[in-house]
């Protein structure tokens, strides 16, 4: 189970209430101290890619979302305070629709260049609220993603 402490849990469903109805992206640093957490809120992309190429990316950010260039940097080559702190999960939102892994989420996944292996949160948002948060882990080859319970500090 995930206990995420409720500053990090309400940073993120503000988040996903403001970007409604494109998906919001981003992820969560920290240390097993859960006030050392935070929430990097990232850009999605996913309109600027969908309107320079609809064929590549078919999908929009009501159904979709790329983290932007800039993030990216900032998740692989950033140093996130309290020092020690590492990449604890993912997440993004889906709009109008349940927080289940998609396939797609599961093909998207960044698995095996982290240890630990971060864990992915999939947020159900309408237009003022979120319903339910659903985190993912990658367990292995074998058994793929298994769900884990989120609880809110």
């Amino acid at each position: 189970m995930l206990w995420v402490p409720r500053p990090v849990y309400d940073d993120m469903v503000a988040h996903a209430v403001a970007e409604y109805p494109r998906e919001c992206c981003g992820f969560l640093t920290g240390t097993n101290e859960p006030e050392s957490w935070r929430v990097h809120r990232c850009t999605n992309i996913q309109n600027e890619l969908h309107a320079k190429d609809p064929v590549q990316h078919p999908r929009d950010a009501r159904t979709a979302y790329a983290f932007s260039r800039t993030d990216m940097e900032r998740l692989f080559f950033g140093k996130f305070d309290p020092p020690g702190a590492q990449v604890l999960a993912f997440y993004h939102s889906h709009p109008d629709a349940p927080a289940y892994f998609s396939e797609k989420d599961r093909m998207e996944a960044l698995t095996g260049w982290m240890d630990p292996e971060p864990g992915y949160l999939v947020l159900a948002v309408k237009r003022d609220a979120v319903s339910e948060i659903r985190m993912f882990r990658w367990v292995d080859e074998e058994t793929g993603f298994e769900e884990s319970p989120v609880e809110r500090g």
